[in-house]
């Protein structure tokens, strides 16, 4: 067996440390007899969901509904103990009626799990000495301006001077001897 932290080949199988670095090499070979998978592993954690909005709006209506339920009777007897208005257990009505128009509202309109897309499971990473280094990149980040945002530079027109051509003295000399000889 190598160790891993430093590459030196080990005296026995059953060294608990390395001689050169003292790296701990129980858990190396405890993961060579099992093929790589830790003790006890029994795989990645199943990542729960979060509720969708139909099973929360169902689970808020029920608790409305039996609200009001409880409170019907509760409401009824104090009325009766208080002599207050016979309308009063109508608030417990009207309370169970909110938490069923919640319930169906949820049930018809809502999105439910069918719709979602399944919670992503990350891979399995083991821990501490063994995770992966984190990845650095070679090169330094980029100091540029990227392609698609450079746009080059105009001329400012107004500094331009006239520059003569070339051609435009020899004509003008040119010009001037045809005048003369005309005159």
């Amino acid at each position: 067996m190598f160790c891993p932290q430093c590459g030196q080949q080990q005296v026995s199988e059953g060294a608990r440390f390395c001689a050169r670095c003292g790296f701990q090499l129980g858990a190396v070979s405890g993961l060579l007899a099992s093929g790589g998978v830790p003790l006890g592993y029994a795989g990645p954690p199943a990542e729960l969901a979060p509720p969708s909005p139909r099973r929360r709006g169902a689970q808020f209506g029920g608790k409305l509904m039996l609200t009001g339920l409880f409170l019907m009777p509760v409401l009824a007897i104090m009325s009766e103990v208080l002599g207050s208005p016979d309308e009063l257990p109508l608030v417990g009505l009207l309370i169970f009626m909110a938490g069923l128009f919640r319930l169906l509202y949820a049930l018809l309109f809502e999105d439910g799990p069918f719709r979602r897309q399944p919670a992503r499971q990350t891979g399995y990473v083991p821990p501490g000495q063994f995770a992966p280094p984190a990845a650095a990149s070679a090169l330094p980040p980029p100091q540029g301006v990227h392609a698609r945002g450079y746009v080059p530079p105009r001329a400012d027109t107004s500094d331009l001077a006239y520059r003569p051509s070339v051609t435009e003295g020899p004509t003008r000399m040119l010009d001037r001897e045809r005048d003369d000889a005309a005159r």
